[in-house]
């Protein structure tokens, strides 16, 4: 009987223990995966209506560097629409090549990449939105403007901290074909910016972002430093905000490509 009465404890007792572990893993965090990228979203949003200056610098694997320097327009439309330019203004090879986005919504985009020296435009396709970004280690898509999260999944890792800023750690999965099959970014609590970001094809990790000098622009919290690494090849992109200004209210007639063809002019 007393056996039979403690044998009955235990199963109680681990039935409980099961249930609180249960329990405790699904109200560890405050936020879910997706909610955070909500935040992520709400931010890269605001930071839309933009005009920035940045200098870039290139390392490749045998310690050699190049030098770039370009500036970036940006434009809010209605609901999801918005319209983006960028132009190197240097060196000499690359003055005046551009970049142009169109966006009717988060998911539905044409790009357009303009070269003087061949003076033509050329449409860059859906598919090759993770290419390098004109030989950085930067891609199309991290000048391109938000994504539509419902092309996302998103699961929390754990808590973490960068440079002392508390983070969230998410797993991030497209749903849809890209270059990599999944990324971790580590999203700065309050911030809701990148401060960290791993981007994995399969099990293999291909390339690695940092973000930093992180400051607050007319209530955009904005990363002054960026530096991008393909693991691939040992070649990494440091990219130095020189001057923002947000709320920039842009005339339409930036994001033409009569304007791409004359660099903005």
């Amino acid at each position: 009987m007393n056996r039979t009465f403690g044998r009955g404890v235990l199963q109680y007792a681990s039935t409980i223990i099961i249930f609180m572990i249960i329990m405790l893993s699904s109200s560890a965090y405050a936020m879910s995966g997706r909610e955070v990228y909500e935040k992520v979203h709400e931010v890269r949003t605001k930071s839309l209506d933009h005009k920035l200056e940045a200098t870039m610098v290139l390392f490749d694997k045998g310690g050699g560097k190049r030098t770039r320097t370009l500036v970036s327009y940006s434009k809010k439309g209605n609901a999801e629409s918005y319209k983006a330019l960028v132009v190197f203004k240097t060196p000499p090879d690359l003055k005046d090549v551009g970049f142009l986005v169109h966006a009717r919504t988060f998911s539905d985009r044409d790009l357009w990449a303009y070269f003087p020296e061949f003076k033509r435009i050329r449409r860059i396709a859906t598919n090759s939105q993770d290419d390098s970004f004109f030989g950085t280690d930067f891609s199309y898509d991290d000048f391109a403007g938000p994504s539509a999260l419902d092309d996302y999944s998103f699961r929390i890792l754990k808590e973490d901290a960068v440079d002392g800023k508390p983070c969230y750690v998410v797993e991030v999965t497209p749903k849809i074909h890209r270059k990599y099959t999944r990324y971790v970014a580590w999203v700065a609590r309050d911030l809701w910016i990148h401060l960290k970001i791993e981007y994995y094809i399969d099990k293999e990790l291909y390339r690695t972002g940092t973000f930093r000098e992180v400051k607050v622009i007319s209530g955009v919290p904005t990363a002054f430093k960026a530096e991008m690494e393909n693991k691939e090849t040992n070649h990494r992109t440091e990219m130095k905000l020189e001057d923002v200004q947000y709320n920039t209210r842009h005339s339409d007639d930036l994001f033409t490509q009569r304007a791409l063809e004359r660099a903005g002019k």
